[in-house]
């Protein structure tokens, strides 16, 4: 492989077979969410609800919720930005709890304590090019869940990710016959991560980067729910695997399902 240059109400959408295409229903979800009336329904929730403290919620369908309120108040441009304060960073000296993990790209605009409008130690992060991972990214993702028993796990992709734009290409010139064009930066790692997405993603109908981002994070959530720290969380109830995707243009977060 050459080198490859890195550039830079839940809302839920169901795809696979017997609902519609990851591509279509990215595509779908990113359209729904550019609407006028979706910015003022996102306003309109955000100046209703104060952000509620994760801390006191219990299940992972709560916590989900809550995530998805404070991103309405991010994408409506009415942020909190709750427990940033002195009190509540002393007060995690001893420890941490944080009720969701949350593994997603590397990006620069796709920060999750921002995009869901959460506090220091709700959230334990882990990110990486396009949310590509391998045993020890995947030890990293689950060590929250499994060791510090977050019921909520979110595999968060984003529109218009760079890293999978340029596997993409790549693998599409592969396909094509074409010479792969070389560039100074190589991600020979990521393009080899991402292969099992650019092929599920080629039946699929609409913009195939899109159905490419979406394929991306269904497999990862399959995979992570059947990694050895988690499966056992999962098959239990304990724990709760969401796959979402990130519109830059709107702000809002998306949650698609295989």
């Amino acid at each position: 492989m050459k080198s490859l240059h890195f550039s830079g109400d839940r809302r839920k959408l169901l795809t696979g077979a017997g609902a519609i295409g990851v591509g279509s229903a990215l595509v779908l979800a990113l359209d729904a969410c550019s609407t006028d009336s979706g910015g003022a329904a996102a306003s309109e929730t955000a100046s209703a609800a104060p952000a509620t403290d994760l801390k006191d919620l219990e299940t992972a369908e709560e916590i989900w919720d809550a995530l998805l309120e404070g991103n309405q108040r991010w994408a409506a441009g009415e942020s909190v930005h709750p427990g940033t304060d002195v009190e509540t960073r002393e007060s995690l000296v001893e420890g941490q709890e944080p009720r969701a993990a949350v593994f997603t790209c590397i990006d620069s605009r796709v920060g999750p304590e921002l995009v869901f409008d959460t506090g220091v130690g709700d959230l334990m992060v882990t990110r990486t090019a396009a949310n590509t991972f391998d045993p020890l990214v995947s030890e990293s993702v689950s060590y929250g869940p499994a060791a510090l028993e977050a019921p909520l796990l979110v595999v968060l992709g984003h529109q218009k990710c760079g890293a999978v734009t340029a596997a993409h290409d790549a693998l599409a010139a592969a396909d094509a016959g074409e010479e792969v064009e070389e560039h100074e930066y190589a991600l020979p790692e990521v393009v080899a991560a991402l292969t099992p997405a650019y092929e599920a993603a080629k039946a699929e109908s609409g913009d195939p980067i899109d159905a490419m981002i979406a394929a991306n994070v269904l497999l990862t959530v399959q995979a992570l729910k059947e990694h050895p720290n988690l499966a056992e969380l999962v098959a239990d109830g304990e724990l709760t695997v969401v796959g979402a995707v990130y519109s830059l243009e709107t702000g809002l977060v998306t949650e698609i399902e295989g």
